[in-house]
């Protein structure tokens, strides 16, 4: 059978309706039901109290590939062949010498619900229970998207190639694996969603298995719009911190500690929201013109983006409200996101910030005056326009204010929508830093100089806020935050690591000190596309979903991708999207768009058949 013929019966196959469809998205929902979370415990009441150990959707993995054909499954062990918390899966299936290998990447863990035990932000459902809308387009469920939706869309490619050559994996016909143009690979990771800490090693310890591999197929990027593919040329890196901040012993300083906690993460950016750590953004590399016109060609508009991001109608953006300027910021731009309390999330953005401010009540305290002057200060620091509000009550002897501000009606993601919008958590900094002197007493102009009216800060709380305008204390009151910053193209994981480091030890108040605990990282990824895998990759694009693909970046994070990439050598690596930016992957409500899935699908089956002529016979 010719390639041609092959591809056009097996993308035949690719329908949404046909039973070859339905066979692996049954498979895809009995993923979505097993909870392989790759950190946060005790996110709702019931919830584990011990991280997931991978072991039930690895078993699953096993089964589904073996189901499809491929006769060598492995999941990986220790050298003592212990089991290991987060093993890679490796598969493969071998058509013959001097055909070109592919690989194919995709990872089976997923991130926390981020919703408490009765799950509303995800419509009163479990996170665990796949679920279609009215009209079978999107499937929602933790993970549906990210990245199953990648997982199963590698599957249905070989299954669908080994259907149109006559390949039945019931029946003894192993001779019919011959007639596939290509000999495939996959790697399934389950620790994509906590840094691929072990990846490189566990790489290292299986060269044999990967060296052969003349390209990788990566299906863990979103696309530009629903329907519309995008080839991904450049990913964010991360560096992630977790730091805690306490009073030295025997230190006079007036402000409490969360107060300098505070104080400290309004460092981290300018006033117009830039990234303040300039060894940082000075590094971050300048767009070329071809990366321009690739931004220009991106279907999309500053709406829509403000739409997917759940940017209020007020908030302003940090940058211009040009769509190329939102792009570039989304993507290329070094950027800071904090979240204070050590929330249990995924990478997002908290849409909603809130802190509760302590005051000693005296005689001669204007309540109403205070409050009024309290609004009209927090009002003229609110450079970019956020909702704000603030309620008071008494409690003893002291006035208690609370404090809430939001930028979002959602937590989006933060390597997707991170850049061109203001970050509450961070513009919360900014104002408090502004509200509460050095002295631990408010400024407030009109107030604090009156004679005997200076107005002692007892104390300040962080609040664990939620984008209905509800907050609560969190348990612990210990001054900590995790500190992110997404790394543009340009920038070294470990470079930036230290000069994070740096500047956090030189920013910290007099009279504190700071525990800094490294979290993850990765280094940003970019290509070139002169290699000839990537003109067919975009000829395989518009083939699979029938519209013109454009050259995209991705301003998330995939620490599998450099690091693979590094460990393998030069070989091209192609990252496709299996989902749109609706997926609010990360988010709660997460869904997966059957239109991108099946395109993906398309995609890869028409690039696999058509690999032999850039790969050719050795």
């Amino acid at each position: 059978m010719k390639t041609e013929e092959l591809d056009l019966n097996a993308r035949e196959l690719i329908k949404p309706d046909s039973s070859l469809v339905a066979w692996h998205f049954e498979y895809l929902r009995k993923m979505v039901a097993i909870d392989s979370r790759s950190f946060g415990v005790n996110e709702f009441i019931g919830d584990r109290k011990t991280p997931s150990d991978m072991t039930e959707i690895l078993s699953l993995a096993e089964e589904y590939l073996r189901k499809i054909g491929f006769d060598f499954v492995k999941i990986n062990k220790s050298s003592n062949g212990d089991q290991l918390p987060n093993p890679i899966l490796m598969a493969e299936l071998f058509s013959g010498k001097g055909k070109p290998t592919l690989l194919f990447y995709a990872h089976l863990d997923k991130q926390p619900y981020m919703d408490d035990e009765k799950f509303e932000k995800w419509g009163g459902v479990s996170p665990t229970k796949l679920r279609w809308n009215e009209n079978k387009t999107r499937a929602y469920g933790r993970g549906a998207a990210d990245d199953l939706a990648g997982v199963t869309a590698i599957g249905m490619t070989v299954d669908a190639l080994l259907k149109a050559v006559g390949f039945d994996a019931e029946a003894s016909n192993r001779e019919k694996i011959d007639n596939l143009p290509c000999n495939m690979k996959v790697i399934y990771e389950t620790e994509e969603e906590s840094g691929s800490k072990t990846l490189v090693d566990q790489i290292k310890e299986n060269r044999e298995f990967f060296e052969s591999s003349d390209c990788i197929l990566i299906t863990d990027v979103i696309n530009p719009d629903q329907g519309i593919p995008g080839l991904t040329t450049c990913l964010r890196g991360l560096v992630q911190m977790n730091i805690t901040l306490k009073k030295k012993k025997g230190s006079s300083i007036k402000i409490d500690e969360q107060t300098a906690l505070y104080k400290l993460l309004s460092t981290l950016i300018k006033d117009d929201h830039s990234l303040a750590i300039e060894e940082i953004a000075l590094a971050d590399l300048p767009l070329t013109e071809r990366e321009r016109e690739g931004f220009a060609r991106i279907p999309t508009s500053v709406d829509f983006l403000k739409q997917t991001g759940g940017l209020l109608p007020d908030t302003v953006l940090t940058v211009d409200s040009e769509r190329e300027s939102v792009i570039e910021a989304q993507l290329r731009k070094s950027y800071a996101n904090v979240r204070p309390g050590n929330r249990v999330s995924g990478s997002v953005i908290f849409g909603s910030a809130a802190a509760r401010l302590i005051i000693k009540l005296s005689d001669n305290l204007e309540e109403e005056l205070l409050l009024s002057l309290l609004q009209k200060k927090i009002n003229d620091l609110n450079r970019f326009r956020l909702k704000t509000w603030i309620k008071s009550f008494c409690q003893g002897e002291n006035l208690i204010v609370d404090f809430y501000i939001q930028s979002s009606t959602k937590n989006p993601h933060s390597g997707v929508n991170g850049g061109p919008f203001p970050v509450a958590e961070l513009q919360l900094a900014k104002i408090i830093d502004k509200l509460i002197g050095d002295n631990g007493f408010l400024v407030l102009g009109g107030i604090e100089t009156r004679e005997n009216y200076s107005i002692p800060i007892i104390e300040v709380q962080s609040l664990w806020a939620d984008n209905d305008g509800s907050y609560k204390l969190f348990d612990s009151k210990v001054a900590k935050s995790i500190v992110e910053i997404r790394l543009g193209a340009g920038n070294d994981e470990a470079l930036a690591t230290e000069a994070l480091r740096k500047y956090l030890l030189a920013q910290i108040s007099e009279g504190f000190e700071i525990d800094i605990v490294i979290d993850k990282g990765a280094s940003p990824w970019i290509t070139g596309i002169e290699h000839p895998a990537f003109s067919l990759i975009l000829e395989a694009l518009e083939a699979g979903y029938g519209e013109k693909p454009c050259l995209y970046g991705c301003g998330g994070t995939i620490p599998f991708v450099p690091k693979l990439t590094d460990a393998l050598g030069p070989i091209p690596p192609l990252c496709l999207g299996a989902y749109d930016p609706n997926s609010k992957m990360h988010e709660p409500g997460e869904s997966m768009s059957v239109k991108d899935w099946l395109g993906c699908v398309r995609s890869m089956i028409y690039f696999s058949c058509k690999s032999l002529e850039i790969f050719p016979k050795s």
